[in-house]
């Protein structure tokens, strides 16, 4: 998948999208566990409603490539071309994903920091829970990458 696919509050991103979409991580538990598990962790993430690009094209740093129609981020002003820096004062990166994992939760209202044109940019946002057609959109994908796996398997 080109895109990281953003549940946020934002650091879903970090944590939940990027395994599940199989950026640098191989999904090796079975078809139906994968699931179960994918599902409860999109539902219990709080939801902001962008797409980012890969972050080893941008140096580590998480672009926001698509704002969501109706999503918090759209009301919140979020854009395209935004790089999203840190939530409620958190940097996003791999050592904080614990403390974003506390503040990603459906309902609450988060500070979130962006960068634009080098510029420091606050939003409060709150966030929700993830549309039934965006979950099912991420489970898809995801299960496609399981079934192309399992194809590449047979086929050695």
């Amino acid at each position: 998948m080109k895109r990281t696919a953003f549940i946020i509050v934002l650091v879903a991103l970090f944590t939940t999208i990027p395994a599940f979409a199989g950026k640098g991580h191989k999904c090796t538990k079975p078809v139906q566990t994968c699931l179960n598990d994918m599902v409860a962790k999109l539902k219990s993430t709080g939801f902001i409603g962008v797409e980012l690009d890969d972050e080893k094209k941008h140096g580590g740093k998480l672009v926001v490539t698509k704002v969501i129609e109706g999503s918090p981020a759209e009301s919140a002003g979020i854009r395209a071309g935004d790089e999203l820096f840190a939530l409620n004062g958190i940097r996003f990166n791999e050592k904080n994903h614990k403390a974003l994992k506390k503040v990603k939760v459906p309902g609450k209202t988060v500070t979130c920091t962006i960068k634009r044109n080098g510029v420091d940019k606050e939003f409060k946002i709150k966030l929700v829970p993830m549309p039934a057609d965006m979950l099912a959109k991420y489970i898809g994908e995801h299960m496609m990458e399981h079934s192309q796996a399992a194809t590449k398997v047979a086929k050695k």
